[in-house]
């Protein structure tokens, strides 16, 4: 029902558009063309008239009927400029049935030759949609018939003269009601044809449109791929290469050949992802996979192999492909030649461990020196001197840190570092960090918080490591947050881990810099905004430490709302030992 309403709804409003068809068969002729054949035929009237044909005639009646025909006409020419109503249109052919009746009337009535033109009006007003068309038609021609027997021009003679008076009107009638319908069925088909046509037009406007928008599309699709040629061309320095679910390598661009030696015709369809990989690094192409598998971002440092056969250290961005329906297709991998990176990172570790050795011995000559100073009993220091020989003091230790954690992340990349794992107290060792960060944090005027359940937590680890990474973490926490500010360290226990949590209120950190912040000598952009003092060394310190621990380290933080860092370590401890707890309270 709701389809049918809504059709005819359209119907209703296709049809009172401006040009739709509203009338008859003749609907779409202007008033002053249907006109035309009623003035023909006038004029041929009195051409007759004044002929040598004898036609009695009353000049007073011909001459109004030929009158009314042209105010007929005049108002039929001026009828579509003007606002009146369509329905005045009939007033037309009226005025001709009128015209009509008074030629009859003035030609000799019942005996005139004219009375055949009253088919024109009754044709005109016959074709317009309704029964009213009818009646209006039929009453025109019973005026027309009767009009002179009204008048007295015509008598009935004969039982002949009766019969033609009745049935001229049935006849005409009958006449009127087939040129109804025969209009209305014409009608009905030169709507569907108007139909019909503005359904065509609207079609191949639509089917322009769309060409339009197709030319455009094959365009945008022609530029985009000559950018991607160029762009794919043009990418020397990273092997990009695409493969299927199995590792097959079905994409390989010009920096795979370049890098790795194969050309695109020697890999496609037959060089295996894996094949590309050290056995003794990659078992098998699922856990080459597994992470980009899974959603997650994965990039790590492999060594590649050329077809040469000789290695070279590359890192490796994998991502899932999928396909037009969201399926799995198979996987991007992105390499990048870190030959050059690597042996930047070797010259700075060798030149930092060398640095570092040749300080150590003068600054801790320096400090003996000044521990001897402050401890000469027999020429004691002034105010002045003890105050020089405090800035020293402070100064060359904090040097000596510095030396220590440079030669600590040589030892990292060294491989020598070891962690020694001994039952630790988390509480304890998280209370014992808290107790020295406070001298600091007090001055700084940021307030230090603590969330630690009572009881003993202990855990497997290294005492002085993780006290060490703790400390890194929350002096940077004190650093990073403006003064009334606030650093919460809190400890929780999980079942499978345990995570030591330091959140400040502080600067924060741009999402961008996140992964970078465990590189060495990285400092964060709001660290020297704010003019922060430090090297960039705490946290890879505490990512090794924690790593070696077995661990992870999470951050998480908003720019200009804080930093929280997570140390997580596995409950089994490291080397497997255990972590026991107890009720008592401290």
């Amino acid at each position: 029902m709701d389809g049918q309403r809504n059709a005819a709804t359209v119907r209703v409003a296709a049809s009172s558009a401006p040009g739709r068809r509203t009338g008859g068969s003749f609907g779409s002729w202007s008033p002053l063309l249907k006109q035309v054949a009623a003035l023909v035929a006038f004029v041929l009237a009195n051409l007759v008239l004044l002929s040598p044909v004898v036609v009695e005639v009353v000049p007073a009646l011909v001459i109004a009927a030929d009158l009314l025909v042209l105010a007929a006409a005049a108002f039929a020419f001026v009828l579509p400029r003007t606002r009146l109503a369509p329905g005045w249109e009939l007033a037309v052919p009226v005025t001709t049935f009128v015209a009509v009746a008074l030629l009859r009337l003035g030609t000799d009535g019942q005996a005139s030759p004219f009375g055949a033109l009253m088919v024109i009006p009754l044709v005109w007003i016959a074709s317009e949609p309704g029964l009213r068309s009818v009646v209006i038609a039929s009453a025109g021609v019973v005026m027309t018939i009767s009009l002179p027997f009204l008048f007295g021009v015509s008598v009935l003679v004969s039982p002949a003269d009766a019969v033609r008076l009745v049935f001229t009107p049935v006849a005409f009638t009958i006449a009127a009601v087939l040129i109804n319908q025969i209009a209305r069925v014409v009608n009905r088909r030169l709507v569907q044809l108007e139909d019909l046509n503005a359904e065509r037009d609207r079609l191949v406007e639509t089917l322009e449109r769309a060409n339009r928008a197709a030319r455009k599309r094959e365009l945008q699709a022609i530029n985009a791929n000559a950018l991607l040629d160029g762009v794919w061309n043009d990418i020397t320095g990273h092997a990009i290469i695409g493969t299927d679910g199995a590792g097959l390598v079905t994409v390989w661009n010009p920096g795979a050949a370049s890098l790795l030696g194969y050309s695109a015709k020697e890999a496609i369809g037959r060089l295996n992802i894996t094949e590309l990989h050290r056995r003794e690094e990659l078992r098998d192409f699922a856990g080459l996979v597994d992470t980009a598998r899974s959603g997650l971002r994965d990039v790590r440092d492999w060594t590649y192999l050329r077809k040469d056969g000789t290695g070279f250290p590359a890192q490796v961005s994998i991502a899932e492909r999928l396909d037009e329906e969201g399926e799995p297709a198979g996987f991007v991998f992105v390499a990048t030649d870190e030959t050059d990176a690597k042996e930047i990172e070797r010259l700075k570790d060798e030149f930092a461990g060398l640095i570092s050795h040749e300080l150590r011995t003068p600054l801790s000559s320096i400090l003996g020196y000044v521990e001897l100073l402050r401890s000469d009993d027999d020429e004691p220091l002034s105010r002045l001197q003890e105050k020089y020989l405090g800035v020293v003091d402070r100064n060359a230790r904090r040097l000596l840190q510095l030396v220590g954690d440079l030669l600590f992340t040589a030892q990292v990349d060294s491989g020598g570092f070891r962690v020694q794992a001994v039952p630790t107290d988390l509480p304890g060792a998280l209370r014992a960090a808290l107790e020295s960060a406070r001298p600091v944090a007090e001055a700084a005027g940021v307030e230090l918080r603590a969330e630690i359940p009572p009881g003993a937590l202990v855990l497997g680890a290294d005492p002085v490591r993780l006290g060490q990474a703790v400390d890194n973490i929350l002096s940077n926490a004190v650093k990073f947050t403006p003064r009334g500010g606030s650093v919460t360290v809190s400890l929780e226990a999980g079942a499978d881990e345990v995570r030591i949590v330091v959140s400040d209120t502080g600067y924060g950190i741009a999402e961008h810099e996140l992964h970078r912040l465990s590189e060495r000598f990285f400092r964060a952009s709001t660290a020297t905004k704010n003019a922060v003092q430090g090297v960039g060394l705490g946290l890879t310190i505490t990512k090794a430490i924690v790593t070696a621990h077995g661990g992870r380290v999470d951050i998480a933080s908003v720019l200009g709302e804080g930093t929280s860092i997570t140390i997580a370590l596995p409950r089994a401890g490291v080397g497997g030992r255990g972590v026991s707890a107890s009720a008592s309270r401290t």
